[in-house]
């Protein structure tokens, strides 16, 4: 039935993709504060050492 939708029907735009945590299943701009996986992307933000210019 695709198939013939594809040849005679209508061309529909593409729909937008949404990116959705595995963990809470809500999409990432909406992520819950008790997610794990916001919660250890928050924590490697804050250890990683902002980038500080060095020269040689």
């Amino acid at each position: 039935m695709s198939l013939l939708k594809r040849l005679f029907g209508k061309s529909e735009p593409p729909k937008q993709r949404i990116r959705v945590c595995i963990e809470c299943g809500m999409p990432l701009a909406e992520h819950k504060d008790w997610c794990s996986i916001l919660r250890a992307q928050i924590e490697m933000k804050r250890t990683t050492p902002a980038p500080s210019a060095q020269t040689s």
